[in-house]
């Protein structure tokens, strides 16, 4: 089968990008023929010769840039002859800007988060909007709705986002597959004892200190400034260090957790973007992973921290606690308490316990069952 893919990450990132990439690489493991069209400057560490790429010179920033990608598309049309392919695979929402309509082979979307979702949970947050940005939101939502409805299905990772998906956008259920999973065992390789001690060696963290883990970019959905808070009210009586793992992608943001800190900075190492190939160490230094998001239609971290049998502290709202509801490892908070948080942290930082004894089954939830099923759908549809 002939599988064209459009993604605006590849690789990069610890969700779509790092999706696309494992997906791409176990088409072909199924010995399918993959062309993949993605926007990343840069994919050496990810580059399989076995697909085809193509870069697309533009990531989405302001609103001119549909302009330019929209240009972008037209003349990779002209380049491809799409009626080449068996199906068309969109993994992100940029990709409405096509002109669907004229395209006959099957579509098919894999929607990982929505703009509308983010929307309703930003706004519990009274996050404002400039006009600028209002703009660039309808644009977006148009451009989902687009890829949607042209799809022949519509792939989610959860039960979470299945729902969001039928609720927000009108879709029926039947036309929405739910595929969950995505799990690694190369790239999450269990070496705490190494990882650790050179980590610690290298940022000059006493042995002693335990540390909390939080690998994401830093913007407001995310939910990092209540890990702040919650952990700022431990300081005084536990021994512990706050890694950050993860880009700003928010400087206004960024600034208020900068003021939370205060004389605090200490206590706290932000590491910046870590390659996705190499968070299996970044993972492994870790006592506990907390993801304290407010918008979460997934959360592919919690999986691959609970593999490597990691305390889990994440929030109601995220779409991954469905897979791991038995996992013993799992503490389940309410979006944007500070308390809950503080209180399942102290629990950990109390416990002297071995770490890392947790064990959960994850075979079911492989990056090869996860293609197998795409192209099972890929195959019906097409049939």
């Amino acid at each position: 089968m002939k599988i064209l893919m459009l993604t605006s990450m590849f690789g990069s990132g610890y969700g779509m990008g790092y999706s696309s990439y494992k997906e791409a690489q176990y088409f072909s493991d199924l010995n399918h023929d993959v062309t993949v069209v993605h926007c990343n400057s840069d994919i050496d560490d990810y580059f399989d010769k076995r697909i085809k790429f193509i870069h697309l010179p533009i990531k989405k920033t302001k609103f001119v840039d549909f302009i330019l990608f929209y240009i972008a598309l037209k003349k990779l049309m002209k380049k491809i002859n799409i009626d080449d392919f068996d199906v068309i695979y969109l993994q992100s929402l940029e990709f409405g800007l096509l002109e669907l309509s004229k395209i006959k082979k099957p579509i098919f979307y894999f929607s990982r988060s929505t703009m509308l979702g983010l929307q309703k949970a930003l706004q519990k947050e009274n996050v404002k909007k400039s006009f600028l940005n209002k703009i660039n939101h309808a644009v977006l939502v148009f451009l989902e709705k687009r890829c949607m409805n042209y799809a022949k299905l519509v792939f989610v990772k959860s039960k979470v986002m299945l729902d969001e998906v039928a609720d927000l956008y009108h879709i029926n259920h039947q036309k929405i597959i739910l595929i969950t999973g995505g799990i690694d065992k190369e790239d999450f390789k269990a070496d705490a004892v190494k990882d650790s001690k050179e980590f610690k060696k290298k940022w000059s963290i006493s042995s002693s200190s335990k540390i909390i883990l939080y690998a994401g970019r830093i913007i407001p959905q995310k939910g990092l400034i209540y890990l702040i808070k919650a952990t700022l009210q431990l300081l005084d009586d536990h021994d512990f260090i706050v890694v950050v793992a993860g880009l700003c992608g928010d400087k206004n943001y960024q600034n208020l957790i900068k003021k939370q800190l205060n004389s605090h900075t200490k206590s706290f190492l932000f590491l910046g973007h870590i390659n996705q190939l190499e968070m299996s160490h970044i993972f492994n230094i870790a006592d506990c992973i907390v993801t304290p998001s407010l918008y979460e239609p997934f959360g592919m971290v919690n999986l691959q921290a609970a593999f490597l049998g990691k305390a889990v502290i994440t929030t109601d709202i995220t779409g991954s606690i469905d897979v791991l509801q038995n996992y013993h490892g799992l503490t389940v908070v309410n979006a944007g308490s500070v308390k809950e948080i503080e209180h399942s942290l102290k629990k950990i930082l109390l416990n002297k316990k071995n770490k890392d004894t947790w064990l959960f089954n994850f075979d079911c939830y492989s990056w090869q069952n996860v293609a197998n099923k795409i192209i099972t759908l890929f195959k019906t549809i097409k049939e």
